[in-house]
């Protein structure tokens, strides 16, 4: 009996030609067989659903070149790969070269890209080249996973990176694509909503259409939002399928809608950023052009990764606070030093003239002198007390308040009077009509918000205006306001100019002054009041400070006061 009609007695197996060619036909792995001249000869099953085709002859009577037009042909690490050196090729001219990892890319289907181990063989008969048997081992479902390990790794990595807050979220956002999304954006929640910070695409053009579209179409924030979504359930959302009537949805007008389809939306998924127990961000990864859709299936790799993510977000953020609190410190003992320098100069220049005086000099001018430089040294010690009261306010304590009746009018004419000395380049004017009023305050701090905002007044404005000081009844209490004519501060730049060191646009070169406008604020709410500005650029400003009848008795420091 011929070898080709031997069969395996336990199994009924036949090594017949047909049952061979059966082997070949549902081989997992694809198959195929070139000629010498390079023409393909064979294929099976696996390798016409490879590149396309339903049926394996089908595959065979295309023209290779027309069968490798439809593909891009890259290296695993996505670079072009040269066609001349494929295994089959240099299979044609002799050599047995290895087995390489090749990525193909189906250029008439978005998403449908695969890995394959590609061995060339060739059959010699006679030492002529008969033929070249071509294997490709799909491994696409391995490389997938890699990928996907290796973005999860280059997240951890970002945990322990040391670059700034910025830099930091955009390498998260970039880390992503196009290996787990072809867009990634992360958004961060603050206090005042929703901040973007990060949009990552492989091409710079399509990140600058989206900034675009976020410029001209913010979010509406009282409308419901997926962010407050997020936030409340601290679960993701997926989209396997974006549908033309799901954008729709979302646009604001018909133009907004044509740029949203314009992106070609496919797929997407909203991953919650948490740590430590608080919903931090949100990361959003969409699929496009690859055409790929997300499926559930997909969702424990994505809470991975938001996990990882949620971490570096935190890191970030704790790393910026405290790179800022220690940029504040800085700037408030170059501050500090600054406003000292001044009035000890000023106490050393007089209490030099007043030793060079010879007895039997002028007593009045030896009174002066020392006068100045007492006027100066009370000056420096609220200096000295701003800067206690800077580090309890810092370290979340109260103020220690010495509270005793005040005459307003009193105390306000007191702080314009040790002021006209100080600024002769300006008229301080005290405008204080009406019946004596009195609160119950402690007189240093409002004496030292005064005196803040008077220097402030001063600086800010030219030589030979007025700055005045008011005084006047407000319900059960009393209001003291400080108007100047200077450079003002542009209406959108007040809600945050009571921040810690927060400058105006307009303040120039000017040096900052002291305990800050965010310290002043901070020392009238501990008196129970409030300290709100009125401005615009070029028109002067005027800040007033609304104190209550009597500071709460929460403030109270009885130790202090003894």
């Amino acid at each position: 009996m011929a070898d080709a009609e031997l069969r395996d007695p336990v199994a009924g197996w036949s090594r017949s030609p047909a049952d061979l060619e059966e082997v070949l036909r549902l081989a997992g792995d694809a198959i195929t067989v070139q000629g010498p001249d390079g023409a393909l000869l064979y294929a099976n099953r696996a390798a016409a659903a490879q590149m396309g085709f339903d049926d394996p002859s089908e595959l065979v009577d295309h023209p290779l070149a027309e069968v490798m037009s439809r593909f891009r042909i890259l290296t695993a690490e996505g670079e072009p790969f040269p066609l001349e050196r494929l295994p089959g090729r240099r299979a044609m001219l002799g050599e047995i070269g290895p087995s390489e990892v090749l990525r193909f890319q189906r250029l008439d289907v978005l998403g449908d890209d695969r890995w394959s181990l590609v061995r060339a063989t060739p059959v010699r008969r006679d030492g002529e080249l008969h033929a070249i048997i071509n294997v490709f081992q799909d491994i696409t479902d391995l490389k997938r996973r890699e990928l996907e390990l290796a973005t999860l790794a280059r997240v951890g990595e970002l945990v322990g990176e040391s670059t700034d807050y910025q830099t930091t979220l955009q390498n998260l956002a970039a880390a992503v694509v196009p290996q787990l999304a072809d867009w990634c954006v992360v958004d961060v929640f603050e206090a005042d909503g929703v901040n973007r910070v990060a949009v990552a695409h492989v091409d710079p053009a399509k990140v600058r259409m989206v900034e675009e579209l976020q410029e001209l179409y913010p979010a509406d924030p009282n409308a419901p939002s997926a962010a407050q979504a997020i936030t409340d359930t601290g679960e993701p959302q997926l989209y396997s399928d974006i549908t033309e009537e799901l954008v729709t949805q979302s646009a604001q007008d018909d133009e907004h809608r044509r740029r949203l389809l314009e992106l070609g939306l496919r797929s997407g998924a909203l991953l919650p950023l948490a740590a430590r127990g608080e919903v931090l961000g949100m990361m959003t990864l969409i699929e496009a052009e690859s055409g790929h859709r997300y499926t559930e299936a997909e969702l424990p790799l994505f809470m991975d990764l938001a996990r990882r993510a949620g971490v570096v977000i935190d890191n970030a953020r704790l790393l910026h606070e405290a790179n800022e609190a220690v940029r504040m410190r800085d700037d408030f003992l170059a501050t500090a030093s600054h406003d000292m320098r001044t009035p000890i100069a000023t106490i050393l220049a007089y209490l030099q003239l007043a030793r060079r005086q010879r007895p039997g000099g002028d007593p009045a001018r030896l009174d002066g002198y020392l006068e100045r430089a007492e006027r100066t040294t009370v000056r420096l010690a609220r200096l000295v007390s701003e800067l206690m009261d800077v580090c309890l306010i810092r370290a979340g304590q109260p103020l220690p308040l010495m509270v005793e009746e005040v005459d307003v009018a009193a105390l306000v004419e007191r702080a314009a009077y040790e002021h006209r000395p100080l600024v002769p380049s300006h008229s301080i004017v005290v405008d204080a009509a009406g019946p004596p009023l009195t609160v119950a305050t402690d007189a240093s701090r409002i004496e030292r918000i005064l005196d803040n905002l008077l220097s402030n007044a001063v600086k800010y404005s030219r030589e030979g205006t007025t700055v005045t000081l008011g005084v006047a009844r407000a319900g059960d209490g009393a209001s003291i306001s400080v108007t100047d004519t200077g450079v003002g501060i542009p209406s959108d730049e007040l809600p945050t100019i009571f921040e810690p060191f927060r400058r105006a646009s307009t303040a120039g070169g000017a040096p900052g002054v002291g305990l800050g406008l965010a310290g002043a604020r901070q020392v009238a709410q501990q008196l129970g009041g409030r300290l709100d500005a009125v401005s615009a650029a070029g028109e002067g400003s005027t800040f007033t400070l609304h104190l209550p009848a009597a500071a709460p008795e929460t403030h109270l420091d009885e130790a202090a006061a003894g």
